[in-house]
């Protein structure tokens, strides 16, 4: 039971610790012009589609009730049971928005 457990805390840590982190580490929505505010939502449309489209149907459902609910797409992905693929698989998501982010974000 607990070599099961490692990977989903694991887990938990990375979104819990990194995406807060990822999403300060852009800078101020505020400095920048619409054009730039507008890719910047584009992009995080773009991340949520990707995730759901890794995520199992229950799990989109789950997903989407939750970011629905007014959860923040990091307290949303936290709150499902993710296979260590599907950890690896959304990491990767988020590491290129938050790389897609911050290059507008420096380009400001």
């Amino acid at each position: 039971m607990k070599s099961k457990l490692m990977p989903i805390l694991a887990a938990s840590a990375i979104f819990t610790l990194a995406l807060p982190l990822a999403a300060n580490a852009c800078g101020d929505k505020k400095n920048l012009t619409q054009a730039q505010r507008t890719q910047v939502e584009e992009i995080k449309k773009n991340a949520r589609s990707q995730v759901e489209a890794v995520l199992k149907p229950q799990q989109q459902g789950e997903f989407q009730s939750a970011v629905e609910d007014g959860q923040n797409m990091r307290s949303a992905i936290t709150s499902l049971n993710l296979s260590q693929e599907q950890q690896t698989q959304i990491n990767e998501i988020m590491e290129l928005a938050k790389e897609q982010k911050r290059a507008i974000y420096g380009s400001n």
